[in-house]
């Protein structure tokens, strides 16, 4: 307990010392950052990703307008959980926000990416589209000057997320009234195209874009609607972005703002019997687009093939705007690398595992109220176990990737450059003479990690709206 008091101390008083150090002189020098997250996007849905299809002019226009990485993988498939990886770039067992509703806890040693810019003058602005990310929840509104959290669309009974139309406008009118005399952080989460796929007519008839198509047939007629429908939602959402894009040009910001484009997660469309995320670690949920523009610093038409993390954006964020020898003096560590060497001067990445996990999270809401004390406390406690076991744990490394099932003691491997739709895995069992020789590296990082459980604020409501998205059984 008082190593946390003193670690958050020593934080206290180091913002405090920033506030003197830098002043408004040293802000002006900072680039703008832009930072949009569209939910639930796959990778390999993109025409920049080599998808059949055109379905993203705007988001192949920024790849070639700066640098794409190829390869870059969500360290957790929820929402709530793999954006708070993005700003604090700690994994889900670190910060300890496991599941969707759960925030980093009060005695956190680590600091968050708008937290730090806000100390080094950056007006932070927020526009979330989705109750996962919901302040109250996630306690991330307390970074920001302005979090705007205005969820108008409602699923099934609850105004639980809104669309890239209702996002958009707000966004521009921000732009347009901004406070001139400092850099921005601005943060666009668009939840397009989450479940449900609604399918966006005018995003239907999508021209060919080159790229052959070495795709497996979808399996029903089910999945070939659901395809449909979630690439007419890529489309819908990608015209969003061009507005955005477009307010950023006419007020002539395009040469200080650095844009960063990526996602949370991808989503299963019905490989393998599986739709959806949160559970599951198949290339069409943990591998997520990445690009960054900014004019005359990161290179255009550059695609990086090394394996990257999303843990890897806040470090390299840093280094683009704040620059190395502050990030050396911040005090907190990064479980990502920089990746701004490797963007501007083409210095190889560190060959390492990527890893990423899931949890099972809540069954049901646990019905304290209406048992006595004595018993509720300890039920509670055991009801939330699943959320510090891990569902599945996986990593990649070079073209090997490996999904392990603790529970069932199976693990599933691949070589991705043979099989990159992973429909031959190599099944290992307990029995099997490797099979501990594979599992031990990823227990050992997870029992290295497994440092906090996080803090939930959620309200009977809470779960009942999470439920409707599909993020609780």
């Amino acid at each position: 307990m008082f190593a946390g008091i003193a670690a958050r101390i020593g934080m206290a008083v180091w913002l405090v010392g920033l506030t003197t150090a830098f002043g408004s002189e040293t802000a002006e020098k900072y680039p703008n950052i832009l930072l949009i997250t569209v939910d639930t996007l796959r990778a390999d849905h993109l025409s920049s990703y080599g998808y059949p299809l055109r379905t993203s002019p705007t988001i192949d226009r920024l790849a070639e307008e700066g640098t794409r990485f190829s390869s870059a993988y969500s360290p957790i498939p929820l929402t709530g959980p793999s954006h708070i990886s993005l700003f604090t770039s700690r994994f889900p067992q670190e910060h300890g926000a496991r599941v969707n509703g759960y925030a980093v806890g009060k005695d956190s040693k680590w600091l968050f990416l708008p937290q730090i810019l806000k100390r080094f003058g950056y007006t932070n602005a927020a526009f979330i589209s989705a109750w996962p990310l919901n302040s109250r929840l996630t306690h991330l509104g307390k970074w920001f000057d302005t979090y705007d959290e205005n969820l108008t669309r409602s699923y099934q009974v609850f105004n639980s997320s809104r669309y890239a139309e209702d996002v958009t406008p707000v966004v521009t009118r921000w732009l347009d009234g901004r406070p001139s005399e400092s850099p921005f952080f601005l943060w666009v989460h668009y939840f397009d195209p989450h479940d449900p796929y609604h399918l966006r007519d005018e995003f239907t008839d999508f021209e060919k874009s080159g790229h052959p198509n070495n795709r497996p047939d979808p399996l029903n007629k089910a999945m070939a609607k659901r395809i449909r429908s979630y690439d007419s939602e890529i489309g819908y959402v990608d015209a969003h972005i061009n507005k955005v894009l477009k307010k950023i040009d006419d007020l002539e910001l395009r040469d200080s703002t650095l844009v960063v484009l990526t996602s949370d997660h991808g989503e299963s469309l019905g490989e393998n019997g599986y739709v959806g995320h949160g559970r599951a670690l198949s290339q069409g949920i943990v591998k997520i687009p990445l690009i960054l523009r900014y004019p005359g610093v990161i290179p255009t038409h550059q695609v990086i093939d090394d394996n990257v993390s999303l843990l890897d954006v806040m470090p390299t964020l840093l280094d683009f705007t704040i620059g190395v020898l502050n990030t050396k003096d911040l005090p907190t560590t990064f479980a990502g690398r920089s990746l701004a060497s490797a963007i501007t001067k083409n210095e190889p990445i560190p060959s390492r595992p990527i890893r990423y996990l899931s949890f099972a999270g809540k069954k049901g809401w646990m019905p304290q109220k209406i048992l006595p004390t004595a018993f509720s406390g300890w039920l509670a406690q055991f009801w939330i176990t699943a959320e510090r076991i891990p569902f599945r744990m996986g990593q990649t490394a070079g073209s090997k990737k490996s999904i392990w099932d603790p529970q069932g003691k199976v693990l599933r491997s691949f070589d991705l450059s043979v099989d990159p739709f992973e429909q031959e895995p190599l099944v290992l069992s307990q029995k099997d003479r490797t099979y501990s020789s594979h599992t031990k590296p990823l227990s050992r990082w997870f029992k290295a990690t497994n440092l906090s459980s996080g803090e939930s604020r959620m309200s009977k409501r809470d779960v009942e709206v999470l439920k409707s998205l599909g993020y609780i059984q």
